[in-house]
This record gives C-alpha cells, structure tokens and sequence, in this order.
C-alpha cells in the first residue's frame, strides 16, 4: 500500500531538503567553469539504503548508519560531509519523532534525501547557465516559487533563493 502524504507534510519536507542543501558542501567549479557538488554520488546513493530491508524500522537504521559511515568519507578540497550529515540526522529525528507509522517514517526519508538530490541537481544546472547572477537569481525564483505557490507557502522564496546564492558565492571566494 502507497504511503499518501498531505500538503502540509510535503511542504515541510520541501524546505527541509532546502535547508539540507545548504549543508552540503559548495559547489566546486571544475576545470571546464562547471559547478559540481563534489562526491555527488555518495549522496545519490543515500535512498538505497532505505530500500535494503522490508521492515521499515530496519530499514531506517540501515539508512542511519550507512549515511553515518559513508558521509564523514566523502571529502572535498575544503569540506567534509559532517554538517549535511547532522542536520540530515536531525531531520531524520524530527520525522520519527511526528510519525508513529514506520512506513510513513520511511517514505518521508525518502522524499526528503529525493528533494534535496533533484534540488541540488536543478540548482547546480542553472548555476551552470552562461548567465548572470541576476538571470540566476531569477531562474531560481521561478522553480522555488512555482514549487512553493503549489503547497501554499511562497513567501520563504527569497530566501531560500538568497540562501542558495550564498551558498553559490562560497565557490568565489575559495578560488
């Protein structure tokens, strides 16, 4: 049986993944003026280890303790992984915490680490546009605030939109 979530819990798993994103270490410009989140695998990785085990509760401690050995491990040039790592784990305490169902436990770590994969993703390919932080900035309003107007929540766009543009500039300034 799928496990249905409701606006509300969409919308706050939404900016969860957010504000996750912004934990993940910054995107690094390669040699070709590309930004990249470095170690990007190990993160797409992540939901496979929800998928490991039939029982639900079983399979969220595999996931706790995959994502807890495999994250630290993950360097970049500048950062590690250990300040995605705590908040994901915070997340992941908050959603077992409001959920009494394993299953919905389950599903909602699923689509928290999902957002936060295709966010980076999204984020990272307008980065790469050939186009002004100002085309940037704009392009990421539309996607956020087309997101957010669905699940009735469009005044966190700025900024998350502001928040993600940092985030941007924190490649800038190790160069």
């Amino acid at each position: 049986m799928a496990v249905e979530l409701n606006k509300n819990e969409l919308k706050e798993i939404l900016l969860d993944s957010y504000e996750l994103i912004l934990k993940i270490p910054s995107p690094e410009k390669t040699k070709e003026g590309k930004y990249e989140i470095p170690s990007r695998s190990k993160l797409k990785n992540l939901p496979e280890a929800l998928r490991e085990f039939e029982d639900p509760e079983a399979a969220v401690m595999h996931f706790v303790k995959s994502s807890s050995y495999f994250l630290p491990r993950a360097n970049t040039k500048t950062e590690n992984f250990t300040n995605y790592l705590k908040r994901m784990l915070e997340d992941v305490q908050k959603i077992q915490k409001k959920e009494k169902d394993p299953e919905k436990v389950r599903e909602k770590i699923k689509y928290l680490i999902g957002y936060c994969n295709w966010g980076m993703d999204a984020v990272c390919n307008i980065f790469n546009l050939k186009i002004t932080d100002d085309e940037i900035r704009n392009r990421l309003k539309s996607m956020i605030g087309a997101e957010l107007k669905v699940l009735g929540n469009s005044e966190e766009v700025d900024k998350i939109v502001n928040d993600l543009m940092k985030w941007k500039a924190a490649e800038s300034r190790r160069q």
